[in-house]
């Protein structure tokens, strides 16, 4: 206890003599006014939030879309804040926080020069962000989904406005960033420890983003942005470079007192993007004959592939959306609308060359190498259409010692994927080597041969247009609300005040992936349909790669030969118009099995109740409470007879409760800093489609071999965890910070994908024969509960402007922080019974510089995110994705006239945006039988802009 407050003495003496805390400061400056005349009114440190304005704007304190920690009464009490616009009113609120948290304001937002929020949000400490390729995800150079302190993105809660986001994935609990865009949003909270009041589901944590309304502006307002945006890499090939982004805002105060507001804005962006991807495309062997035999690829010492695969991904990317609040403020009465919407766009274009060894196995040295090879290419749209509304009407009403919160919500999801075609190209071309693929260049992998049985190889006219496969998927998740608490304010030394409530929620979900031919299978260009042949793949009746419209780029350095890019209004002509119909002779008839095999529909209520108190010792604030929630969730999904035909929806039921205690604490020894402790239990609900969701498979294009099978598991549980918190922070008054937080989860029955070589099973729905095919070569994926997990970890934090350096050196400032952490899970896995958390990197760290004087202002950032598991595998080494790293710079300057011009540059240093390797070194590109990379590219991306503020 000495030593802190030596500690704080030596941190706070400094600043005072230097003129940062004036001596009149050192305590709160308090003044009396009407309730009603809010501005540059911040909360006590009893009622949490302070405020959040951003920097032209008056200091307002934020709505309480919560809870109300204290009874109002007609006069409220002003507590000067620190100095330094929205940025200080940012860590304001975090210093007032019951728990540990962060938040962003809306300065920090605009300042980023991301287009996209979840790349925007890892500055935050501990905060992270990821995209995989499951759908070329990663391809659009953004990511996709947040993570807190390591944990997967599906253990945290997602909220807008105080209540929660309806997540459409059926595959995981998180919620896909791309619908929210950082155009009208007033602040981000990322709470680390949470209280009774909040959802309990947040093992992790909980996001909070917040719109503004007319009450966060001094007066009348109104912005116009505009800005244009260039991709390198699309520039470089000749795909669509451009796109540009405009936003309107509008704010207005009108009535009696300005006691009703309005406050609207729409934004629309757009931008193109490309992607080259690497990859194995087959499994890999030991090198040596010697150890051939080897039971685990770990014990090989070196390994060959025998298929490479080249993808450009080209992708034009729109969102557009906006929010509208109004509302009503009164003596001891509030009235709210919050309403946001969100769509998000992708076009996207996959082409493929494929390098495909044959007959491979040792030769007379007892080395692997294939004896020839043929070439293949691959085309599919990769599109993605995802929509996010919300909507909330709600109040708050005073009376006396009572402060009462209520609301009703909706939020309405979807995610989908239209008009989904591949279409493959091969030819009886058989080029004779031997080949050997070069895996040694990890990020370019190579096929070696003699140059002429390459240049033979390589020449794309020796494959023709051979078949197309074709589906459509959506899922949707539809969710209603109502919420209410109230507050009793007591008049003791101790116990403060009192806060109980509920909270009831119903989420209708439902998810198809509808084939369009028969088991998913070949639609045969010029085949049976047409009246002609079912042709094989080595005998297609295509054109030749070359007729096909589209045009040819360099790529790859030449390690994948000729490249086409083909038209995609082509390609889907030859597939889109004959879906869902019956080709007897070729893909066979269409059945209700195809139509239902991947539908499921389920519903899930959730019951929540809390009370919490607030008692006050001194110096230090006590938060006990306690949360009950129920789950209810009921379901079916579709199961096939095993006649390839026919078959029922089947049922599925889960019902559970979970109490949840909790304790915050926080000693605050001086206005300035605090210490805080917190313990509590969490719960993280299995995700709609692993306990509901349909049976999966892919194939291999030419021999429709089953190389994976994906299937759901209706006997997860919710994963649960003990959470301990302890954290340390200083602030001063000039937007500066210093804080230290350790953090211990004891976490049980953690979901993890497993992947293992397995049998077949005559239990698997969907599309999947009873009596499929396989060998040793296919993976079956299903989520399963672990055992006991822990997570342990140390965050370190500051930022401070330089305001001691003379004139305009003042102007710049520091900020950085990182999150080191170690994590031990039990798999359950037989052979391999420890693991690390998938997810959780073991360092995570942000440093950065600004600059903010004058009409001047820039900001240089650096991020980086360690090497994380994605997966555990019982025969072959796991997978992992590599360390992402980002430098990004963004500048302004102010002309005057309320115009502000911008120039911003993404991902300086050209690093990769998603690199999946087979074990936890570089060594080995993770193979993936389907359309994706691992090792994927989108070059940088430079913004222009203009914004005007009148």
């Amino acid at each position: 206890m000495t030593s802190f407050k030596k500690a704080l003495k030596l941190y706070l003496i400094p600043l005072t003599t230097m003129g940062v805390i004036a001596p009149a400061m050192a305590q709160p400056v308090l003044h009396k006014a009407k309730s009603h005349n809010r501005k540059h009114v911040a909360p006590t440190a009893a009622a949490q939030p302070a405020s959040r304005a951003p920097s032209h704007v008056a200091t307002v304190p934020p709505r309480q879309t919560r809870t109300a920690l204290k009874a109002p009464t007609t006069e409220s009490i002003n507590v000067t804040a620190l100095r330094g616009g929205s940025v200080a009113a940012a860590l304001d609120e975090q210093r007032r926080s019951v728990g540990v948290a962060s938040v962003m304001s809306r300065e920090q937002l605009e300042q980023a020069p991301e287009t996209n929020l979840a790349d925007i949000l890892t500055r935050m400490p501990g905060v992270s962000a990821y995209s995989d390729m499951g759908g070329g995800q990663a391809a659009t150079g953004e990511s996709q989904y947040m993570t807190i302190r390591g944990l997967d993105s599906s253990y945290n809660a997602y909220t807008l406005n105080g209540e929660r986001i309806a997540p459409a994935d059926p595959s995981t609990r998180a919620v896909s960033f791309d619908m929210l865009a950082p155009y009208g949003i007033t602040s981000i909270k990322v709470s680390k420890s949470t209280s009774a009041d909040m959802d309990g589901d947040a093992i992790g944590g909980a996001i909070d983003i917040r719109t503004p309304t007319a009450f966060d502006f001094a007066g009348p307002y109104q912005k116009i942005t505009l800005q244009g945006q260039l991709n390198d890499k699309a520039a470089q090939i000749g795909t669509q470079d451009l796109g540009g982004t405009g936003q309107v805002e509008f704010a207005r105060r009108f009535g009696k007192d300005g006691r009703f507001g309005i406050y609207a804005t729409g934004y629309y962006s757009s931008k193109g993007v490309l992607a080259d991807a690497v990859a194995p495309n087959t499994s890999y062997s030991p090198t040596l004959l010697s150890q051939a035999g080897v039971t685990s690829l770990n014990q090989a010492s070196q390994l060959s592939t025998q298929q490479l695969k080249y993808d450009l991904f080209s992708s034009s990317i729109k969102r557009y959306g906006g929010s509208l609040a109004l509302n009503y403020k009164g003596e001891n009465q509030e009235v709210y609308f919050l309403g946001t919407y969100g769509q998000y766009n992708v076009t996207m274009n996959d082409n493929q060359v494929s390098l495909r060894g044959a007959n491979s196995g040792y030769d007379a040295n007892g080395i692997y190498q294939s004896a020839d090879a043929t070439r293949g290419q691959y085309f599919e749209t990769n599109d993605s259409a995802q929509l996010l509304t919300t909507q909330k009407l709600g109040g708050v009403t005073r009376t006396g010692d009572w402060t009462v919160n209520y609301d009703v919500f909706n939020s309405y999801g979807v995610q989908s994927s239209p008009n989904q075609v591949e279409a493959s190209m091969y030819g009886n071309t058989t080029v004779n080597g031997p080949f050997t693929f070069d895996v040694a260049n990890t990020t370019l992998p190579r096929a070696v041969a003699s140059s002429a049985a390459l240049s033979q190889l390589y020449n794309q006219n020796s494959d023709r247009f051979w078949k197309t496969q074709g589906r459509d998927s959506q899922s949707t998740a539809d969710m209603f609300g109502i919420h209410a608490d109230a507050a009793y304010r007591f008049h003791s030394d101790i116990l403060k005040s009192i806060v109980f409530g509920f909270k009831v929620s119903d989420t209708q979900r439902q998810a198809w992936h509808h084939p369009y031919f028969h088991d998913d299978n070949n639609f045969i260009y010029d085949g049976p349909f047409f009246g002609g042949q079912n042709w094989a793949y080595n005998n297609a009746a295509g054109p030749v790669i070359g007729d096909i419209p589209g045009k040819n780029v360099n790529a790859f350095g030449g390690a994948a030969g000729d490249f086409r890019l083909l038209d995609r209004d082509w390609v889907k002509n030859t597939t889109v118009p004959y879906k869902y119909q019956n080709d007897p002779n070729g893909a066979g008839n269409y059945t209700s099995n195809d139509w239902n095999a991947n539908t499921s529909r389920g519903s899930e209520k959730v019951y929540a109740g809390f009370v919490e108190l607030n008692l006050q010792a001194g110096p230090v604030d006590i938060h006990p409470g306690f949360r009950y929630e129920y789950t209810d969730f009921g379901g079916s999904h579709w199961r096939s007879n095993g006649d390839d035909a026919t078959g029922e929806f089947i049922k599925v039921k889960q019902s559970y409760g979970s109490p949840l205690p909790y304790l915050n604490i926080n000693w605050r020894p001086s206005d300035l800093s605090v210490l805080r402790f917190s313990v509590r239990r969490s719960l993280t609900r299995p995700a709609f489609g692993l306990v509901n969701g349909a049976t999966s498979l892919t194939l291999d294009s030419v021999t429709n071999r089953v190389i994976s099978v994906s299937q759901p598991n209706p006997n997860l549980r919710p994963t649960t965890a003990t959470v301990f918190d302890f954290s340390g922070e200083l602030y001063n008054r000039h937007s500066g910070v210093v804080s230290a937080s350790v953090y211990y989860k004891q976490i049980q029955k953690f979901i993890f994908t497993s992947v293992s070589g397995t049998s077949n099973s005559s239990t698997l729905g969907g599309n999947v024969p009873t009596n499929a095919y396989t060998d040793n070569g296919t993976l079956y994926q299903m989520p399963t509960n672990g055992g006991g997990a822990s997570l342990e970890g140390i965050e370190l934090n500051a930022q401070q402007t330089l305001y001691f350096l003379p004139k305009w050196l003042s102007g710049f400032g520091v900020n950085g922080n990182i999150t080191l952490q170690h994590s031990v899970a039990k798999s359950n896995i037989a052979g391999h019974p420890n693991t690390a958390l998938p997810r959780a990197p073991e360092m995570m760290y942000n440093l950065g510089i600004f600059y903010n004087h004058g009409p001047m202002h820039f900001d240089l950032n650096y991020n980086y995110i360690g090497t994380q598991l994605l997966s555990v595998n019982s025969a072959l080494p796991d997978f992992y994705l590599q360390p992402t790293q980002r430098l990004d710079l963004s500048m302004k300057y102010r002309f005057g006239w309320g115009l502000t011009g911008t120039l911003a540059m993404q991902n300086l240093l050209n690093t990769p945006a998603y690199w999946e390797t087979m074990g936890k070194g570089k060594a080995y590109l993770a193979y993936d039988g389907s359309a994706n990379g691992a090792f994927v590219q989108t070059g940088r991306m430079y913004l222009v802009g203009l914004t005007g503020q009148f």
